[in-house]
């Protein structure tokens, strides 16, 4: 563009004065770059915060009980996106037992035989609610669900000593977890960080893990029928 106008303005200064030479308008707009270094009016726009998961929410609901016998579909009346604890109990259960769900932590309960243990369920943010358990055993179990205030609390710097699966809850002014099991099978120990699961343990055999914590919060043990110590301090 700038090569045109030069060429047209060239051709005018060696044309007679009684010749008359103008620049017509063509109809394209000059195309004008601003320097980074260039001050601007239009101020910049303003984006809105990226959205927040919902965090779970501790808060307080009536316990419900369901109890039965062999494989069955348990409809809950828990409220959704409250964070529950399971506590699944099948003293004289023989083979396979299980309980999924239809949230978004599907699996709370994988053993055998007899058992005694709790899991949590809704703790994960912006994930689906559970609204039905399913059971899979053989024998007579009783399925009871809690609020934050059935989880038993630790008291820090006293080692809490507990057996297969667990969820306690860890007091606040605490910094580390320790755990340990003298188990030869598959341990695992989950810790809720700012709202969400993180696992922290997980290991196959005898398990001694440490690990940074932030209290108040919530640890889910999952053992194999195994002893086990977690410490808080």
């Amino acid at each position: 563009m700038r090569r045109t106008i030069g060429r047209l303005a060239a051709v005018c200064a060696a044309v007679a004065i009684t010749a008359s030479c103008s620049l017509q308008p063509s109809g394209v707009g000059a195309i004008v770059r601003q320097m980074p270094d260039e001050p601007s009016d239009v101020p910049a726009p303003v984006l809105p915060p990226p959205p927040q998961p919902n965090k779970p929410r501790l808060a307080e609901n009536p316990t419900e009980t369901h109890q039965g016998k062999n494989n069955a579909t348990v409809p809950l009346t828990w409220p959704s996106g409250v964070s529950g604890f399971l506590t699944f109990d099948c003293p004289k259960c023989t083979g396979h037992v299980a309980v999924t769900t239809d949230g978004t932590e599907g699996l709370l309960v994988n053993d055998g035989d007899a058992y005694h243990g709790t899991a949590w369920f809704n703790v994960s943010p912006g994930g689906k609610s559970v609204h039905t358990l399913t059971v899979e055993a053989k024998g007579s179990w009783t399925a009871t669900i809690t609020d934050y205030r059935g989880v038993p609390v630790v008291e820090p710097g006293k080692p809490y000593n507990g057996h297969g699966d667990a969820v306690l809850a860890v007091p606040p002014n605490t910094n580390w977890g320790k755990f340990f099991t003298g188990s030869k099978g598959s341990n695992g120990v989950w810790v809720l960080v700012d709202g969400y699961p993180h696992l922290a343990v997980n290991h196959i055999g005898e398990t001694t893990g440490e690990f940074p914590l932030t209290g108040p919060t919530y640890v889910a043990v999952e053992t194999f029928e195994a002893d086990w110590t977690f410490t808080a301090f």
